[in-house]
């Protein structure tokens, strides 16, 4: 698999091939007070298809950017200085953060913000594992899922667990996530992004040197379905993102033409099978959210026209349509 600097050098390249004439934008806006010295990576999205990052040098705080381009902050009250996972909620924004202390050892202490940022409500948090990511589901619960032990340890090495916590970040359920039917372990994927819906959260799990996929399916009871994905084999790059009722998966194989282009299958969420297959031509800088039949990318403006007045570091956020 692909480490995330690799990707990162990938997408470099795919923003410095001039686009394609055949290239559909929809929409390109500029995300104001956004540059690319303050990062470049979209983090999740909602349901809204609107981005979350975490732009750095602004303290504790995550941005949320609208397809407009408008923005807002999300802000944690001090002495927070970093971001540990959150999730996008109907209701606004939660943050799960962890904290060392030599008389406690490390603790959690969750934050709810409403749709305005406004912070909401604070509580602490009781788990015996490192957070990888979570969702909040319709019922306002959060389904968090982890490693053991916290240590910073390879995949190998990880034991991944989850939990349930109710809307006041309470511990109700513990889970453990069972191996395949021959007895190989699931692992997340490099970049695990998670969906929340109606009563269960959503993410995908890979095994094997050659990664099969499969869509686990986490309930309020904590029961735990993987649904075996029939994906395309060989690609050298895997990414997987959410939309409306779809797992999407974004791969590259190591020759593509045109160069720089990517492919995408997305994947219904309840029965597993492959919905659709479009290409996406060499379009910016980082993927933002999917869409449907468009990505919305991250990208700077060294290329854009001059008549625009924007200088290179200044980022926008490009809607592009499928092939």
């Amino acid at each position: 698999m692909w480490s995330r600097f690799a990707v990162a050098i990938m997408l470099m390249g795919i923003e410095l091939t001039p686009p394609s004439r055949a290239q559909q934008i929809t929409r390109d806006v500029v995300i104001p007070g956004a540059t690319l010295n303050d990062g470049y990576m979209a983090w999740t999205c909602d349901s809204e298809g609107q981005l979350y990052r975490r732009p750095t040098g602004r303290g504790a705080s995550i941005m949320r950017v609208a397809k407009d381009g408008s923005t807002l902050l999300f802000t944690l009250p001090e002495p927070e200085t970093s971001i540990g996972v959150f999730a996008p909620a109907r209701t606004g924004l939660t943050v799960l953060n962890s904290h060392y202390s030599r008389a406690e050892g490390v603790s959690e202490k969750m934050y709810r913000f409403d749709a305005q940022g406004t912070l909401v409500a604070q509580y602490s948090v009781s788990l015996d594992f490192q957070p990888l990511t979570m969702a909040v589901i319709s019922s306002g619960k959060t389904i968090v899922v982890g490693y053991r032990p916290r240590v910073d340890t390879g995949q190998e090495a990880r034991t991944y667990v989850g939990a349930l916590l109710d809307v006041q970040g309470q511990l109700q359920i513990q889970f453990d996530f069972p191996p395949t039917p021959d007895g190989l372990k699931w692992t997340p994927v490099n970049f695990p992004r998670m969906a929340g819906g109606d009563a269960a959260a959503h993410l995908i799990f890979q095994t094997g040197v050659e990664p099969r996929f499969a869509i686990a399916s986490i309930t309020e009871s904590g029961k735990v379905d993987f649904m075996p994905l029939k994906t395309v084999r060989g690609a050298g790059f895997h990414d997987w993102f959410f939309g409306n009722g779809v797992a999407a998966e974004n791969f590259q194989f190591s020759v593509e033409k045109p160069p720089g282009a990517t492919h995408w299958d997305a994947y219904d969420l309840s029965s597993g099978k492959r919905i659709s297959t479009k290409t996406l031509l060499p379009a910016g800088f980082a993927i933002g959210c999917y869409l449907g039949d468009e990505v919305s990318v991250l990208a700077h403006s060294a290329q854009v026209e001059k008549s625009r007045g924007l200088p290179p570091e200044a980022l926008r956020l490009v809607t592009v349509k499928l092939e």
